[in-house]
């Protein structure tokens, strides 16, 4: 049986710096902050974890598994104030693969305490099968927190990538384009490892995360010895009081140094057949998707930019109304992966994706969120992202492969795209 309190606190920033130390020094701890900043969950150990697949049944585990943990609850809160956090992974490979280890097939923990942060006020929330150590919840925090430990802060980075046979492979991919009718988009992406003379130094790295990575997810896993990291644009999936909010987000180009610079990269953009063509091809297959499990669904006729640090996108908000019997995970297994990250026909882009990419993608591009008691949440899809484990880190970006698509320009936008986990390492 689960037991369950919660408290309004008050954290300074130096404070959060400190607590956030200490936290990575847990075998558990798990960030999801929203785009706009506004709202933020934090989870600290775990009272409780679920390892699905991705796949249809993988959905359908972590559901059944949040429900059990709701009927275990032997005291009444808020459902909104408690949740899961966690991520699937981008696809099902059943074994546990040697980058990944237990983040393999996804990984969502009931956290053992919880911070959810809004605009208004700051909650802790704790849960437990045990009794609690004591009758004051700050206090059971504080002597659950790990010592922290001094740092490395020596940073000797080296690189490696293999951009000329993921060029090949591009190359290859868009002729099979051109020569099957029915074959129009289909994801690639590739690696850029990362090696580093001593361990890498996780808490520097979360602080320039808030630091250099603004108006974006922030994402953050960290189980055992791993972490990982990402700072997404893109949100899969928002669903609060019935009402779902998506978007379809395609096209990369570079922000300029000006103003009359980036407005000039962001109209051409909006203006390139190929980028636009890519777009509707993520509109088009995320209505079609959408459509037997909502009502009143709204889509705009065009696209406009989305703005990151770095980059720029074409983006398409979507809202809808949720159909009955129909829940966030049942969103999930309609939506993911979306042409923007798989490709479209989706099981043809994603049997040439096993086929041409060379590492195991684990939790890039995947849904990572959080689910509450209530049945409301809210998925990114976990791209510009890398995994870290000691004095190595694997970036990860993707490309849209089209027909029209040249293969040494999609090196160089994989290559922009690597440029928000560089910034955390550099």
């Amino acid at each position: 049986m689960l037991q369950v309190r919660t408290q309004t606190i008050s954290l300074s920033s130096a404070q959060w710096q400190t607590l956030e130390k200490q936290a990575l020094a847990l075998s558990h701890y798990i960030v999801f902050e929203s785009a706009d900043q506004t709202s933020a969950w934090y989870g600290f150990g775990a009272t409780a974890i679920c390892k699905p697949a991705n796949n249809a049944a993988g959905y359908q585990k972590v559901a059944n598994w949040l429900a059990g943990l709701h009927q275990q609850m032997i005291n009444s809160i808020n459902p909104e104030m408690l949740a899961i956090l966690g991520s699937f992974s981008f696809m099902k490979i059943g074994k546990q693969h040697n980058d990944w280890q237990k983040l393999t097939n996804g990984y969502f923990i009931l956290p053992r305490f919880l911070i959810k942060k809004t605009a208004q006020k700051t909650d802790l929330i704790e849960t437990t099968e045990q009794q609690f150590a004591t009758a004051d919840i700050v206090q059971d925090f504080k002597q659950y927190l790990p010592q922290t430990k001094v740092a490395n802060n020596r940073d000797k980075l080296s690189y490696y990538a293999d951009a000329k046979t993921w060029q090949r492979h591009v190359a290859e991919i868009v002729q099979q384009i051109q020569g099957r009718s029915t074959l129009e988009k289909v994801v690639l992406a590739r690696t850029l490892q990362v090696n580093n003379e001593m361990d890498f130094d996780y808490a520097k790295i979360l602080t320039r995360l808030r630091q250099k990575q603004l108006a974006v997810y922030h994402l953050v896993l960290k189980v055992d010895h791993q972490l990982f990291v990402s700072a997404t644009p893109e949100r899969l999936v928002k669903l609060t009081a019935g009402v779902l909010q998506t978007a379809a987000v395609a096209g990369t180009a570079p922000r300029g140094v000006e103003k009359y610079q980036d407005q000039a990269l962001g109209t051409a953009l909006l203006q390139d057949k190929k980028n636009r063509s890519e777009q509707q091809i993520v509109v088009a297959e995320i209505k079609r998707r959408l459509t037997p499990l909502t009502t009143h669904l709204e889509i705009p006729d065009e696209p406009i930019l989305l703005k990151s640090q770095r980059v720029q996108h074409l983006y398409t908000p979507i809202r809808a109304h949720l159909a009955a019997n129909e829940n966030i995970f049942t969103l999930i297994a309609a939506l993911h992966p979306t042409p923007a990250l798989g490709g479209y026909p989706k099981e043809a882009a994603l049997t040439l994706i096993r086929r041409w990419e060379p590492d195991f993608r684990g939790l890039f591009g995947a849904p990572f969120g959080y689910v509450t008691f209530a049945g409301t949440g809210e998925f990114a899809v976990a791209i510009r992202s890398m995994l870290i484990h000691g004095q190595r880190a694997k970036l990860f970006a993707g490309a849209g492969i089209v027909a029209a698509s040249d293969p040494k320009q999609e090196v160089q936008e994989t290559s922009l795209k690597f440029e928000p986990m560089l910034t955390l390492l550099q």
